[in-house]
């Protein structure tokens, strides 16, 4: 394994000029969201491991020169189970830039390496921390790895005109550990960040059918869990009348006025607020009113479909593949037909955005090793390839 010199007078140089920052979360779209997943990967076994992950250039949260003098990974949320500490370990790491990314990172770990790869800490002594019960989510980073040698990544920044700096490379050889299980953050899938916004009162609902004289909640608009770009995402209403066709309004925004007059922006009233038997000025020409229903999304793509006999309902679009695609947000609505809620014959929802949060460029390749749980001399050369999972970390 090649191993760089220190940069020692250079990284003299960006610190006095304050490039160093401080705690870092990669990738960067995981900060303060949970990977996803929970993984045993290094540090569930008793056995030695070599674990190596490439980030690609845009998963990072700065641009040009970074001097790093650790990292600290992130436990996993575990349902907000305490976990017991472990230790102790002895493990190195390396960081390196890479010409490799994602897509092309190789299973033979030495084949990804750049030409500053360096061991910044060798034969560490470390404990992992106890990780007690909790309500947050995700947990801290506070699996703390500090480097004895001081690493930067990018010491060509792109402003200069010079090629944009690498993807970045992290290795973990964990040369021994104790038997039991440690669970760590791990991008295997992603949870999508979702929020509501715009308006919805309590007489935008269907009659209770039990209770006459109440109404049910106003719809409820729900989705899955993740939002991949490439793949298929599915909203989910419910609360709306059975068996009745209903509308799913979509945007990347949830801004705008109504037929460009400034006067009715969103929200928009579907009914006279001062009078709610009658309709809204924009929507005189209906002659009917939804009292407490409002338009929150004006929509760029409509989709369609019928509720079932309990009044529930779901609707799948494709998401746009690309890695550019992620971080963007989707602002949804729904509109359900409901002839015995008000004179309009329409209910509406809350708006929901949901921010589409992968696959990230992320690829890692590990090996255990040695049955026994006593470290080898050399780690193995070749391990197994996964693309799209890795450790979730903080640099310093």
């Amino acid at each position: 394994m090649r191993i760089a010199t220190p940069h020692i007078v250079i990284a003299g140089v960006l610190l006095c000029a304050g490039i160093v920052a401080q705690n870092d979360t990669v990738p960067a779209t995981l900060n303060g969201v949970e990977g996803g997943s929970g993984t045993g990967i290094p540090f569930g076994s008793n056995l030695s491991c070599r674990y190596q992950c490439i980030y690609d250039a845009e998963e990072l949260p700065w641009t040009g020169p970074r001097a790093i003098s650790g990292i600290r990974i992130r436990p996993d949320f575990n349902n907000g189970a305490a976990t017991s500490a472990k230790g102790f370990l002895q493990l190195s790491v390396l960081m390196s830039t890479t010409s490799r990314d994602s897509s092309t990172m190789s299973a033979t770990f030495d084949d990804n390496y750049g030409t500053d790869a360096m061991w910044v800490a060798e034969d560490l002594i470390v404990m992992l921390p106890a990780q007690p019960v909790t309500t947050t989510s995700p947990r801290p980073a506070n699996i703390d790895l500090p480097f004895t040698n001081l690493w930067v990544y990018g010491l060509t920044p792109a402003t200069t005109g010079l090629p944009a700096p690498d993807n970045l490379l992290v290795e973990i050889w964990i040369k021994y550990q104790p038997s039991g299980s440690y669970r760590v953050d791990n991008l295997g899938s992603c949870t999508a960040p979702v929020s509501t916004f715009g308006l919805v009162g309590p007489q935008c609902a269907i009659p209770d059918p039990n209770n006459p004289g109440s109404n049910l909640p106003p719809i409820d608009l729900s989705g899955d869990t993740s939002m991949l770009a490439g793949s298929n995402y599915t909203w989910r209403i419910s609360n709306a009348q059975p068996s009745m066709p209903f509308m799913l309004l979509l945007n990347l925004t949830d801004q705008g006025t109504l037929f460009g007059n400034p006067s009715w922006a969103l929200p928009y009233p579907l009914f006279d607020p001062a009078n709610p038997s009658l309709p809204s000025p924009a929507f005189a020409f209906l002659n009917y009113a939804a009292p407490d229903c409002y338009l929150n999304v004006l929509p760029t793509v409509v989709l369609g479909s019928t509720t079932d006999q309990n009044g529930d309902g779901q609707v799948t679009a494709a998401i746009p593949p690309g890695r550019q695609n992620v971080g963007g947000t989707y602002y949804a609505q729904a509109l359900a037909f409901a002839p015995t809620a008000n004179p309009l014959f329409f209910i509406s929802s809350q708006g929901r955005s949901t921010t589409i949060c992968g696959p990230l460029g992320v690829t890692r390749v590990y090996k255990f090793y040695n049955t026994n749980g006593n470290p080898l001399t050399a780690p193995p050369s070749v391990g197994t390839r996964s693309a799209g999972v890795g450790l979730v970390l903080d640099v310093y």
